[in-house]
């Protein structure tokens, strides 16, 4: 029989170093910035939107148009900042899950 021979490796297996580099704060900084304006533009949003309701129900304006549209515009960007906290929160509880 022939023989099997087991050849080494000629160098041993380097294990790639992690390297963490810390972030600037203005990275940091921006999303935190981002979510702050974005929540300030839905306050806003929504204030305007109640403007124009009291407006039509007090019959300063005559144009429901406008009041269902800054109503439908509020809705839609309370929603969008609803889905944006949930994909936020989830991420969150995902990286709590991972073990150390």
């Amino acid at each position: 029989m022939d023989e099997i021979r087991l050849q080494g490796l000629e160098s041993p297996l380097s294990v790639p170093e992690l390297k963490i580099e810390k972030q600037e704060d203005d990275q940091a900084g921006n999303f935190g910035a981002m979510l702050k304006e974005a929540i300030s533009e839905v306050n806003r949003l929504q204030i305007g939107s109640e403007t124009e309701v009291q407006k039509f129900i007090s019959g300063e304006s005559k144009d429901i148009h406008t009041a269902m549209i800054a109503l439908q515009r509020a809705d839609s960007s309370f929603q969008m900042l609803m889905q944006v906290r949930n994909k936020i929160v989830s991420a969150y509880q995902e990286i709590m899950r991972m073990q150390v």
